[in-house]
């Protein structure tokens, strides 16, 4: 079976040095569904092994063409180390542009770990009809499992949420129609579990649910809950409330315990579970405002704490102080594991330039839970005025 680890640890090895000076990037945000599990990770696309060309010198009128030419193949295809659409490097601007761009130049490509790439035209990616006033809901939502061997997205054909086994090429529809008119209405958040073969939806017509994904048996979330977390079969599933980010544990008969007050406020996300199910982590002790070129005089600091907590009690473990923090260092997220003891944080990743707008991307760190030791995985930057980048196991 592959690892996060392995995962991880072949994009760095394939990510090639690129001139960050070309091209201008804009910042483009998903907004998650809620209040308190809103991303504080930017959209970004990716450096590492791509195979695509940026495009340029179109005339005004052009239509522009992606040149990702390769679409999915129907099955044997290895596990994924990360999806993205960039709008094929050109300006973006959402209500006025839209139709200059090409179904293709638009859909979302996914990367194999071994560095092929592949347009996935099944799968909805921008919505085309989108307007400057609600620009934060820019795309259809595409995840990864952890283990990168399962894709989630919407089905426009289907109108339905779809998940592919790469491998097997087999492809589940969940259960309940979705209209793309609800999509762009509303977002809608998915988690699956970290070997995708159960799926958690947040935003589907005020419902939340679990999903067996093999059988479609469906397991809805009570009123006032939301799912937050899900482990593979066996494992817990990890639910917030929306006003005070109460947690909980959905129970075998379908209701909540309520963990206690949290003794910590989490930065942002909760991890999976762990590879024993017993524990989440999170980040916790950002102040102010934070990017990896903060000025100091902002009084800006980044998270310095993981926290650990109990998933059948919610008692909080132990929270340690991180060390070894490299520069630049502004995690918020925490994903995937990559052993019983480290797990997978990521945040914002920059590079400037004198002349162009800053590039901007995604830094990946493993933090070991046992003693704070924070170690640089990958970095992730891309060129392009828009996009989004969707990596395995966020």
């Amino acid at each position: 079976m592959t690892t996060l680890r392995d995962q991880l640890t072949s994009i760095a090895t394939a990510a090639p040095t690129v001139d960050l000076t070309e091209g201008v990037i804009r910042k483009a945000r998903r907004r998650r569904a809620g209040t308190h599990l809103t991303s504080a990770a930017t959209a970004v696309a990716v450096v590492a092994a791509l195979t695509f060309a940026v495009t340029g010198g179109q005339r005004p009128g052009d239509v522009i063409m992606s040149k990702v030419t390769d679409t999915l193949p129907a099955a044997g295809v290895g596990p994924l180390a990360y999806a993205y659409y960039d709008w094929c490097g050109e300006e973006w601007k959402p209500g006025v542009n839209t139709r200059r761009f090409a179904k293709e130049c638009a859909q979302w490509n996914v990367v194999t770990r071994t560095g092929h790439t592949y347009r996935m035209p099944e799968a909805l990616s921008v919505y085309t009809e989108q307007s400057a006033e609600n620009y934060m809901n820019t795309n259809a939502p595409m995840v990864i499992s952890a283990n990168g061997e399962r894709v989630v997205y919407y089905s426009e054909q289907d109108q339905k949420i779809a998940v592919r086994d790469l491998e097997s090429g087999r492809v589940w529809l969940i259960p309940g129609t979705v209209s793309r008119a609800e999509l762009v209405a509303a977002p809608m958040l998915l988690m699956p579990s970290p070997d995708g073969s159960r799926l958690g939806v947040w935003g589907r017509s005020g419902q939340d649910m679990v999903v067996e994904v093999e059988t479609g048996k469906v397991t809805e979330i009570p009123e006032g809950w939301h799912v937050r977390a899900v482990g593979d079969g066996g494992a817990p599933v990890i639910v917030s409330t929306d006003k005070d980010d109460k947690l909980g544990v959905l129970a075998e008969d379908g209701t909540v315990r309520a963990f206690p007050p949290l003794k910590h406020t989490p930065a942002f996300d909760l991890s999976l579970p762990s590879p024993d199910g017993r524990k989440l982590a999170y980040l916790t002790g950002m102040t102010g405002v934070l990017t990896p070129t903060s000025d100091p005089a902002e009084k800006s600091k980044p998270n310095d704490t993981i926290v650990t907590l109990d998933t059948a009690t919610g008692e909080t473990l132990r929270p340690v102080r991180l060390r070894d923090v490299p520069p630049g260092f502004a995690a918020t997220r925490a994903g995937g594991w990559l052993s019983p003891t480290e797990v997978v944080v990521s945040g914002p990743a920059m590079a400037s330039s004198q002349d162009v707008t800053p590039v901007l991307g995604e830094q990946t760190y493993s933090v070991d839970i046992r003693t704070g030791k924070v170690t640089p995985l990958a970095s992730h930057t891309y060129r392009a005025w828009a996009g989004s980048l969707e990596l395995p196991g966020f």
